[in-house]
């Protein structure tokens, strides 16, 4: 079977095409263990539009710097990310940012919240039998969102990766 987010990336289509993609210390640590460089990233202002406007009102304080920057994987002149490719992300999932990781999902800290209409899938009423056919679960989801927030809460905090 051909995984919808393959699908999506073929046609030029990526989720993550035009938005900045927020990275923890912790993904910082995991992709470049897995790249062997750290050239993938970049620190910017945050771009307030990509914010839905229901998200965690607690996210955005959380993740910026104290110059009011983010950490976020760098993109293209297309505003692709930079690790996107026509059959989906170079990344395995394990070493994806846990925002990717995540998506479709919308989640608060607490919770998950459902799925994201802009995801072609949320329009299939079987949306939570095709997540876990791609081994995207929402009990995962959820071990995703806490270890989110756990790397957030502790940017200042050095990462290594056989603890994660």
């Amino acid at each position: 079977m051909v995984s919808p987010c393959a699908v999506c990336a073929s046609l030029g289509k990526a989720c993550c095409k035009g938005y900045q993609i927020y990275l923890t210390p912790g993904d910082v640590a995991r992709i470049s263990d897995y790249l062997n460089s750290s050239d993938f990233y970049t620190e910017e202002p945050p771009v307030l539009t990509d914010i839905a406007p229901d998200y965690d009102p607690l996210w955005l304080p959380m993740i910026m710097s104290e110059d009011r920057q983010v950490r976020v994987l760098k993109r293209g002149d297309d505003k692709l990310c930079s690790l996107a490719t026509d059959k989906g992300c170079l990344l395995p999932l394990d070493r994806r940012p846990l925002v990717c990781r995540l998506f479709p999902y919308y989640y608060l800290e607490d919770s998950i919240l459902g799925i994201d209409a802009a995801c072609p899938i949320s329009q299939d009423c079987n949306w939570r039998t095709v997540l876990n056919r791609m081994d995207m679960d929402e009990v995962k989801a959820k071990s995703w969102v806490d270890l989110l927030y756990q790397e957030i809460r502790n940017k200042e905090e050095a990462f290594c990766l056989p603890c994660l």
